[in-house]
């Protein structure tokens, strides 16, 4: 399974923010530290304000800063949420896809239950757990957000 780029910007981002406490922080800054495109990275933090994870402020010191405390920012509910348009074999659409195996396949069931095991093992973290309380990526981070 791999993660699509959308979300590990998405991941990247909230990471940034976690660690910048408050301060709020531009879409071109985190773009030029990822050495990311700003526009594909705008389109991530439109989706991460309108997901109510991310607030916006305007005007021309305006940014971007967390919404709510990144204890309540659940790793494999986000993931989940922004991977849930991809299945992992064409089988798992929603339509079914058109596989003449998916009658009697058994791998489907075994994929399911992979996807959802890995969702489960994401939702034990927060945001917190990735950024405030692992000390070497608050390190980079902060050392990131100041540069």
């Amino acid at each position: 399974m791999q993660l699509s780029k959308f979300t590990d910007y998405a991941l990247r981002t909230l990471m940034h923010l976690a660690v910048a406490e408050g301060h709020i922080l531009t879409t071109r800054q985190i773009a030029e530290i990822h050495q990311a495109k700003y526009n594909h990275l705008a389109k991530v933090t439109q989706w991460l304000v309108r997901e109510g994870y991310v607030v916006s402020v305007r005007g021309r010191t305006g940014g971007i800063r967390l919404a709510k405390p990144t204890s309540e920012i659940n790793i494999g509910r986000l993931v989940q949420k922004l991977e849930s348009q991809s299945e992992l074999v064409e089988c798992m659409r929603a339509d079914g896809g058109n596989c003449i195996l998916a009658p009697k396949c058994g791998l489907t069931g075994a994929l399911i239950a992979a996807q959802d095991a890995f969702y489960a093992s994401l939702g034990q973290l927060t945001l917190d757990d990735l950024s405030n309380k692992n000390p070497g990526m608050h390190k980079i981070l902060s050392r990131l957000n100041a540069g």
